[in-house]
């Protein structure tokens, strides 16, 4: 899946309006937007699964420190059995660190940030065909046709 730092250099390209051909830029301002769209959708339905997924860990990590997973549970995950049982409070804070649990949100933050950025990008794609337009209304005006 695409990451961000490819889509910023995507957009460094992409935004940039040649003014000496505006009827190119209108017409290749769709395929940017089916572009940033196909994008921001990969990463919407990577969100959400990130979201489950990291929910669903976190579950398996509790019962983990609760001492409650089976053996074929924790052969799935390549876990040894846990060594000490913790409390409820303890479990908590346990969880709030736990690394894995950890890296799946970083996960999920990542594709948010995308979501986000891609949603700036069809912003300024939208505007573009109006400035645009103006621009060759402009250039109409000013040449006398």
């Amino acid at each position: 899946m695409i990451k961000l730092e490819q889509i910023l250099e995507y957009w460094k390209t992409d935004s940039i309006i040649d003014d000496s051909k505006p009827h190119q830029e209108l017409i290749s301002t769709p395929l940017l937007h089916a572009k940033y769209v196909e994008i921001l959708s990969q990463h919407r339905l990577a969100t959400q699964k990130a979201k489950f997924d990291h929910a669903k860990m976190k579950k398996i990590r509790r019962e983990y420190y609760l001492g409650n997973l089976d053996k074929e549970t924790l052969d799935e995950y390549g876990w040894e059995p846990c060594q000490f049982v913790l409390s409820d409070p303890k479990i908590a804070r346990k969880i709030e660190t736990d690394r894995e649990l950890i890296n799946m949100l970083l996960k999920k933050v990542a594709h948010e940030e995308i979501v986000t950025y891609c949603e700036t990008v069809l912003k300024s794609l939208h505007n573009r065909t109006w400035d645009l337009g103006n621009f060759i209304k402009y250039r109409q005006l000013t040449s006398g046709r």
